[in-house]
């Protein structure tokens, strides 16, 4: 008993230091756990601030579409507007014969054609077969282009040019057989360019 207590000092101080290392081990453990947890959080944190930038360029894409929308629907109202409201078979047979008369074109045959429905507009297409020389053909559309400048739109869909039977062969200007298809529009007054959106 003697060396117990001349030595209980030592057990006391092992004790002590064993107690110590095992608090401290729990500490480690703890310090280790909160680490980890730290390092999950940081994963997050980044992974959320990923999304965030995400949602934020999707939020300015959304708004540069809209606006862009805007743009299409504005160009569509103008458009529509600018289109005339009816197709008069008769002015348009009248102002290509005109056209063809003038330039000394002859055996002119014009048919119209059915129109379609393409939205907010319609179209109908007009064949259009004449003879005459080939400066004449240019002229002629030419004379088509400028009538755009007065409201009318006349969009050449199909042209074919073929050499003619007619015709004097010792002539220097060649007479040409023109086919064509012209296509004319008109505005769909049932169409809102509202309902796009």
């Amino acid at each position: 008993m003697d060396i117990i207590t001349k030595n209980i000092h030592l057990f006391i101080i092992i004790y002590a230091l064993y107690g110590g290392y095992e608090y401290y081990e729990q500490q480690d453990g703890k310090l280790v756990g909160l680490k980890q947890t730290l390092e999950a959080g940081k994963a997050k944190v980044q992974r959320v601030k990923k999304e965030l930038r995400q949602v934020e360029q999707y939020q300015k894409d959304l708004v540069a579409s809209e606006q862009r929308v805007q743009e299409v629907v504005g160009k569509l109202e103008e458009l529509t507007r600018q289109l005339p409201p009816t197709i008069n078979d008769t002015e348009i047979s009248t102002v290509l014969e005109k056209f063809s008369t003038k330039l000394k074109m002859f055996d002119l045959n014009f048919s119209p054609g059915k129109e379609l429905e393409k939205g907010f507009y319609f179209a109908k297409d007009y064949n259009f077969d004449v003879k005459g020389t080939y400066l004449q053909f240019l002229i002629f559309y030419e004379k088509l282009e400028k009538l755009s400048e007065n409201g009318r739109i006349l969009n050449v869909k199909y042209l074919r040019m073929k050499k003619s039977d007619k015709g004097d062969k010792r002539s220097r200007f060649q007479i040409l057989d023109l086919s064509t298809t012209l296509e004319a529009f008109r505005s769909n007054s049932k169409f809102d360019v509202r309902d796009i959106n």
